[in-house]
């Protein structure tokens, strides 16, 4: 399944065991590549649970559940399980009276799960019946939503009849990818709730249909996939095609940020990911490399489309004022931070979409640095002077829990900057990090905070639809500051349903501009990641967006 949207974590699980420099690993060469990362998912198999947005599971899932469309490093879309992207021009994707729409896509024959059994229509459709089931846990329905039926008139065809229009009917089939229903029927059946529950998507037991399959999950320390070499490599289509030269991937999950570097410069890692080394000690150790004219590591900072930020929980008592908010930001120096830990190499973010993307607004209004006119709006709302400096209302101290994900040094540096800061307009910041697996898994799904940091990766046709929609508070969707804007909440479903382009950037520069003057949400940086391998390791071609780095895992290889 491909998310328009993917949290972006930087740490494993509860009880993660550092590895230290020398801890066994598999040996690089013609067979094997490891690649290091800090995350560890929850799960494995999208499409089954909220965690699923984790980075890294889309990392891992990649080869093993073959894309039904993928993204390339030059940001062009080309099917893969299926034998063509539909298109107005063609015929196979059809405007209907009343807004709605008909697209039909045919399933290249011979894909196969890992079991043998045939990947058939019955498959997608089983998926977006789960996922429109009120019963399972499932973040991402704004798509499947749209979705009045879906017909089989043969397993390898889908008539996909859309109860509206939606802009990329082409690249997304249901809003929910697919499942195998061969293996989740029955327990679909007995309970929708707990089907995240099974040890498919969990565990080695993960049939899939790419060509690798899992064959070990050892717990806070390595996934390790194998070459699947029944793969029909003749069936596909994409990066596909070519036959996987490296026969096995292992993901070791390393949380520290000093023992991942040093795993690296001792060469028990071959390549590492996004997540891996934060974009301040990746500059560094890409210094270090060239100062000790080192030639056996490329070190890559990708631009991109990933957002750092922080959310607000708008049922905060004090949260809830937007005189509160707007305060904040003015009481972050965000230039002078990003001066400070990126030299400038990461921009400050003055809304959602960078840039980069084509619903940026290069007219909305930017908050600088203005501790005055912070003090001015708190004030303005009512807030007074305790003994320690810091403000009161009501006998409430204004204190806010600032969290993020542990053990990452960039945000923790972030936070002690902004907690230091804030300080200074009296506002006090109590730092409380978590593991990624409490963190995106149980504390942000559920609201359980008051000060969240951490990052969106963006694709190409990213909009604010299951982001801030007032209709998509957990668990139906994923508007974790609980952001309510009755205008913002139009325009944000009636983006996706604008076939022209041109008409959506308008309509998300409008969005822009209610964001800005909000405040829900504070936006500090927009990232440039870095990605890095063995110069003998051909083809690493990260994207900056949110196709994981292993999307042409097949076309690895080893220079010999």
């Amino acid at each position: 399944m491909r998310s328009r949207w993917v949290a972006l974590v930087l740490v494993a699980s509860l009880a993660v065991p550092t590895l230290a420099l020398g801890a066994p690993a598999p040996v690089a060469g013609p067979d094997t590549v490891v690649i290091g990362t800090q995350q560890e998912p929850a799960v494995i198999a999208l499409g089954i649970c909220d965690a699923c947005t984790m980075f890294v599971a889309t990392m891992v899932s990649q080869p093993i559940l073959l894309p039904t469309v993928e993204m390339t490093d030059e940001w062009k879309f080309q099917p893969v399980a299926v034998e063509k992207l539909p298109s107005l021009k063609d015929g196979d994707w059809k405007l209907l009276p009343g807004d709605k729409m008909q697209v039909t896509w045919r399933i290249r024959r011979g894909l196969r799960w890992h079991d043998g059994r045939s990947l058939t229509a019955e498959d997608w459709i089983f998926a977006w019946r789960v996922n429109m089931n009120p019963r399972f846990p499932s973040s991402g329905r704004d798509v499947s939503q749209r979705v009045e039926n879906i017909l089989a008139p043969n397993p390898y065809t889908m008539v996909v009849q859309w109860r509206k229009k939606y802009a990329f009917a082409d690249l997304n089939v249901n809003g929910a990818g697919y499942l195998p229903r061969h293996i989740l029927g029955p327990a679909y059946q007995r309970d929708p709730s707990k089907l995240p529950q099974q040890p498919w998507g969990t565990s080695e037991q993960t049939v899939g249909t790419g060509p690798y399959r899992i064959v070990q999950w050892q717990r806070g320390s390595s996934i390790t996939l194998e070459r699947w070499d029944q793969f029909p490599y003749e069936a596909v289509g994409g990066s596909y095609r070519t036959r996987a030269q490296v026969r096995r991937i292992v993901f070791r999950f390393v949380p520290d940020t000093n023992t991942q570097i040093a795993n690296v410069l001792a060469g028990s890692v071959d390549a590492f990911d996004e997540t891996a080394i934060p974009f301040v000690q990746g500059l560094e150790l890409e210094k270090r490399l060239q100062r000790e004219g080192r030639r056996d590591w490329v070190l890559k900072a990708e631009p991109g489309l990933i957002w750092e930020h922080i959310d607000l929980n708008l049922d905060n008592v004090h949260l809830r004022d937007k005189r509160v908010r707007q305060a904040l930001i003015y009481g972050i120096n965000r230039e002078q931070m990003v001066q400070a830990l990126f030299e400038g190499k990461q921009p400050v973010a003055h809304q959602v979409f960078p840039q980069k993307h084509y619903g940026h607004n290069p007219q909305v209004r930017r908050y600088t640095y203005d501790p005055a006119r912070a003090r001015q709006l708190l004030q303005e709302a009512g807030y007074t002077p305790g003994p320690d400096g810091i403000l009161q209302k009501g006998g409430q101290r204004l204190s806010l829990t600032f969290m993020t994900t542990a053990g990452n040094r960039v945000r923790e540096q972030v936070q002690q900057i902004i907690q230091q800061q804030l300080r200074e307009i009296g506002v006090e910041i109590r730092i409380q990090n978590q593991p990624a697996r409490v963190y995106f898994g149980q504390t942000l799904p559920s609201r359980q905070f008051e000060m969240a940091m951490y990052a969106w990766v963006f694709g190409p046709t990213a909009d604010c639809e299951g982001l801030y929609t007032g209709d998509t508070l957990p668990p139906n969707g994923q508007n974790y500051p609980g952001w309510k804007n009755d205008e913002v909440t139009r325009i944000c479903h009636a983006v996706p349903e604008e076939l022209d382009q041109n008409r959506r950037a308008q309509m998300l520069r409008r969005f822009a501009e209610i964001f800005v003057d909000e405040v829900p949400v504070i936006p500090l940086y927009y990232r440039a990641d870095y990605t890095g391998h063995k110069a003998t390791l051909q083809n690493w071609k990260p994207t900056g967006a949110d196709t994981p780095v292993t999307w042409n895992a097949t076309q690895w290889r080893w220079a010999r």
